[in-house]
C-alpha cells in the first residue's frame, strides 16, 4: 500500500520561507507566526498597520506563501487554527518549574517530527534513497550540531553497506568532494541552508558530477538550491537559549523515514 504524507499547513509554509522573504515581508510573515489567532480576524489595512508595511506588501506576502489574496491566506490560516492543534511552540521561560520545562521541551520536539512529516516530499524521499543504493560511495557533510546527524546517517547506510564516510572539518569536506565521480553521492545537512563550508564542498561535489543532495529546514536556501535532492525539516526557527527546538531531532527523525525507505528498496531488490 502506498502512503502519502499529511499537506503542510499555512504556517509550515510561512516558516520554512520566511528567511528568503524580503524585509518587509519578514515582517508580515513573523507577526502572522507570532500572532495567528489575531490576523484571522484583521482587515489587511490593519495588519498591514501592525506590521508597519503597506497593502501591497501584504498582498504579496499572501502570494509568496502560496494563497490567492489575503481572503483566501485568512480562510487558509482559520483552517489550520484547531483548538486541538498547536500551530506554535511553547518557549521555555525563566519562571518555569523543571516539569513545565521538560515538558514544553519534549512537546516541541515531538511537533519538529509531525511538521516534518507534513512537509516531506515523497518523490524526492524516493530519489534520495535510490541515489544513496546506488552509489559508489557517500560522503555526508555536517559541522556544528549537524555533525550527530552526519554520523547517524552513516551509521545507518554502513547498516545496509553502502560506503559512507562522515566529514565535520571544513577542509575536509572540501578535500573529500573533489575527489568525488559521476558515481558518487553527497549529502549535506545544514538546518538554515547557509552554512558556507557544507555549501561549498556540495558544489565542488556537484563539479566532479556527484549527485548532491540536502537537508535543511528551509526549502528556498542556498544550499537546498544548490543540489540535486532537497529534503526538508521543520523545526521550530525561534531558538530557545540560542538553539533551534527540535532541529537536530527533526533531522534524525527524517534519516530514520530515509533509512526505512532504504531498507524497503534494498528487500526488494
Amino acid at each position: 500500500m502506498e502512503l502519502s504524507a499529511p499537506s503542510p499547513n499555512l504556517l509550515l509554509t510561512i516558516r520554512g520561507l520566511l528567511p528568503s522573504l524580503n524585509e518587509q515581508e519578514q515582517k508580515v510573515g513573523q507577526y502572522v507566526l507570532d500572532h495567528p489567532n489575531v490576523v484571522i480576524h484583521l482587515a489587511m489595512v490593519e495588519l498591514a498597520e501592525r506590521c508597519g508595511v503597506g497593502d501591497t506588501t501584504i498582498f504579496r506576502f499572501c502570494r509568496r506563501v502560496k494563497t490567492d489574496g489575503y481572503q483566501d491566506f485568512k480562510i487558509a490560516l482559520a483552517q489550520e487554527l484547531s483548538p486541538r492543534i498547536s500551530p506554535v511552540y511553547e518557549a521555555v521561560a525563566a519562571g518555569d518549574t523543571a516539569a513545565t520545562a521538560a515538558q514544553k521541551a519534549i512537546a516541541g520536539d515531538v511537533k519538529a517530527l509531525e511538521d516534518t512529516l507534513r512537509v516531506l516530499d515523497l518523490e524526492a524521499l524516493d530519489r534520495a534513497a535510490t541515489a544513496l543504493l546506488a552509489a559508489r560511495r557517500v560522503d555526508i557533510y555536517g559541522s556544528g550540531g549537524a555533525a550527530v546527524a552526519a554520523q547517524e546517517l552513516q551509521y545507518k547506510l554502513m547498516r545496509i553497506g553502502v560506503r559512507a564516510l562522515p566529514h565535520t572539518d571544513a577542509q575536509m569536506q572540501l578535500l573529500s568532494a573533489a575527489m568525488l565521480t559521476p558515481n558518487d553521492v553527497a549529502v549535506g545537512f545544514s538546518h538554515s541552508g547557509t552554512a558556507a563550508d557544507v555549501r561549498q564542498a556540495l558544489v565542488k561535489a556537484k563539479e566532479c558530477g556527484a549527485v548532491t543532495i540536502a537537508i535543511t529546514n528551509h526549502p528556498l536556501s542556498p544550499i537546498a538550491r544548490l543540489v540535486d535532492i532537497s529534503l526538508r525539516t521543520a523545526a521550530q526557527e525561534a531558538a530557545a537559549h540560542g538553539y533551534p527546538l527540535g532541529a537536530r531531532v527533526a533531522q534524525i527523525g527524517l534519516i530514520d523515514v530515509l533509512y526505512t525507505c532504504l531498507m524497503l528498496k534494498h528487500t526488494a531488490a
